[in-house]
């Protein structure tokens, strides 16, 4: 599968128009950053994109699975490093799950670790992150 996506910039504040499959973002920095605060900001999407990538993950093992996912709710934040250079990254991620379904603790867990193995996103971000997950 092949993903497309087409942006360019508006010349207001830092802000740039995404398409992708037929939908369209704004991502943009806060004021402070020199932006409008009109969209979240790259890292903040790409947290996003982690979120529902797990999400959507759980959705379809869940189903695949005849488990019954109640809940799978997540909290993600990340810390961004930036060196001499004036480049930056993102160096820790901490995502806090907070899941219920009909699975006993333990297949619970064995759950969640499926789905962090299969999520295409998490397995494309770097491996040097530093992550922590919290349950």
């Amino acid at each position: 599968m092949v993903n497309t996506v087409k942006s360019s910039i508006k010349h207001i504040g830092r802000q740039v128009r995404a398409e992708s499959g037929g939908h369209t973002i704004i991502l943009d920095e806060p004021v402070a950053g020199k932006g409008t605060d009109a969209g979240a900001n790259p890292v903040q999407y790409l947290l996003m994109a982690l979120n529902g990538c797990l999400s959507i993950t759980a959705q379809s093992i869940a189903a695949s699975r005849g488990i019954d996912l109640k809940k799978f709710d997540l909290n993600t934040s990340g810390q961004t490093e930036r060196f001499s250079d004036k480049s930056s990254k993102v160096s820790k991620i901490k995502v806090v799950f907070d899941v219920e379904t009909d699975l006993g603790s333990g297949d619970q867990q064995h759950f969640i670790d499926d789905v962090l193995q299969r999520c295409t996103v998490h397995n494309s971000l770097d491996p040097n992150i530093d992550y922590q997950f919290e349950y």
